[in-house]
């Protein structure tokens, strides 16, 4: 720009007007005369419109740095809370714990009840057939008892012991040599009987009752004579027959691991031997070797 006087040409200097007093200052801008002053107001409110932007450029700026710094604010806030429902969570699942806790205690309490209550029974149960069991003894007893008062009653021979239907001859009590098993049969035989049949659960326990026990000082328990019956195993293969022909079917009466047939010529004669249970006496033994023996007769 070059200030110049209104009637100045020249273009590289600027001049004041002072001669007239009224005049006013002006700027030359090219080939125009602007007024000086508009010009300065021009660059005022220029200049406040640029503070303005400038002023609202700043406050948008820190509306963004608000609004950002606000998420963080709220995520905080979330996370508080978050961790207060994963405490309350938590809180619930230790008692959900607990109370599983004490159901499952209460199951393996019904569990030990049930199973001391299935042993209690189990218990009973043998208590029960123990009892069965000596009642029967006891009424072998008792039935043996009765024999005895009744005596023979001039229904069995001299030296004949009565029980229930059958008369019965133990060798050990005429004082008689002892004899192996054939021979024992053939002295039965001249006496008018035979050896004993054992049929039936009453006669194995009068008998247990009548013979004389085992001396427990004795061992082993094969050491004791024993007393023949009328059981034999004629061909050594564990088909025991009595001799009245019948075959025993049952299990019999046998002691623990009897009859084994042990030996070289076999074991194929019964015996007899009271130890301490009445439902285990019989075992097999050598048919020559000299025993006690059994008779037994029907009553007259």
């Amino acid at each position: 720009m070059n200030l110049n006087d209104d009637g100045g040409t020249d273009g590289k200097n600027s001049h004041h007007n002072t001669g007239n007093k009224g005049s006013m200052c002006t700027v030359r801008a090219g080939s125009r005369s602007l007024p000086r002053y508009p010009l300065v107001i021009m660059c005022l409110g220029l200049l406040n419109t640029i503070l303005m932007l400038t002023a609202i450029v700043i406050g948008i700026f820190c509306g963004n740095v608000s609004e950002e710094s606000h998420p963080h604010q709220i995520t905080a806030e979330a996370l508080i809370v978050e961790v207060k429902q994963l405490q309350k969570m938590q809180t619930e699942a230790i008692k959900a714990q607990e109370e599983a806790q004490q159901a499952l205690e209460e199951q393996l309490r019904s569990h030990q009840q049930l199973k001391l209550q299935l042993e209690q029974n189990k218990t009973a149960s043998d208590g029960f057939q123990r009892q069965l069991e000596i009642l029967q003894m006891e009424k072998a007893t008792l039935q043996s008892s009765t024999s005895d008062i009744r005596g023979n009653c001039g229904r069995c021979q001299s030296g004949w012991l009565l029980f229930n239907t059958s008369c019965y001859f133990h060798s050990i009590s005429a004082s008689n040599p002892r004899k192996n098993w054939t021979d024992s049969r053939a002295d039965c035989i001249r006496r008018g009987g035979d050896l004993a049949v054992i049929d039936s659960l009453e006669e194995q326990l009068n008998l247990f009752e009548y013979l004389p026990k085992l001396d427990k000082s004795i061992r082993p328990w094969w050491r004791k004579p024993g007393t023949w019956i009328g059981l034999i195993d004629f061909h050594g293969e564990g088909s025991w027959v009595w001799i009245n022909n019948v075959t025993l079917h049952n299990q019999g009466y046998w002691i623990p691991g009897q009859s084994n047939n042990h030996g070289v010529g076999g074991q194929r004669c019964g015996a007899i031997m009271n130890i301490e249970n009445p439902m285990a006496t019989w075992y097999d033994a050598t048919c020559p070797v000299e025993k006690e023996y059994l008779c037994e007769m029907e009553p007259n």
